[in-house]
């Protein structure tokens, strides 16, 4: 047992917290998250099922590529690019990465992104729970429709 605690202590460490990742690192593995994907696309184009969890969807000319879910500008108002192959679809998220590492515009709307996307959550969170559950719960009104005979009168109400 002394032994063990000699050779480890040294190494001892915090472990960290989750969420402490900046807003760029976490682009970074967004992006590799969506080079998976389209490894896994080129693999299989046929029985590729994961559509709603890609930046990139097959459009007329090729395939649309967003730089992820939320309206971020890259710059100068680039969301969105429409390329011609998958190939194409890969160097665009490889230079997406580096972008995201070396334009501080960019960086600062990742983070702006970031931050307002916590406000969000953080709202959500605190919201009581009789306003949440009020919202789910609530129960929808029919439409009120006139009852019609067969001869194409309305009916009378008795």
């Amino acid at each position: 047992m002394t032994n063990f605690i000699e050779k480890w202590s040294a190494k001892k460490a915090n472990k960290p917290k989750a969420g402490t990742r900046n807003a760029i690192d976490s682009f970074r593995l967004r992006v590799a998250e969506q080079k998976n994907y389209l490894e896994e696309y080129e693999r299989d184009a046929a029985g590729f099922k994961k559509w709603r969890s890609t930046w990139f969807q097959r459009v007329p000319g090729g395939f649309g590529v967003s730089i992820g879910r939320d309206a971020i500008s890259a710059g100068e108002g680039l969301t969105y690019v429409v390329v011609e192959t998958v190939k194409e679809v890969g160097e665009f998220l490889d230079d997406l990465a580096l972008h995201a590492e070396r334009d501080t515009g960019f960086q600062k709307a990742l983070e702006d992104n970031r931050s307002r996307r916590a406000a969000l959550l953080s709202a959500a969170k605190s919201r009581p729970n009789s306003i949440k559950s009020a919202s789910v719960t609530a129960p929808t009104r029919a439409s009120r429709t006139k009852r019609v005979a067969k001869a194409g009168k309305p009916q009378t109400e008795k």
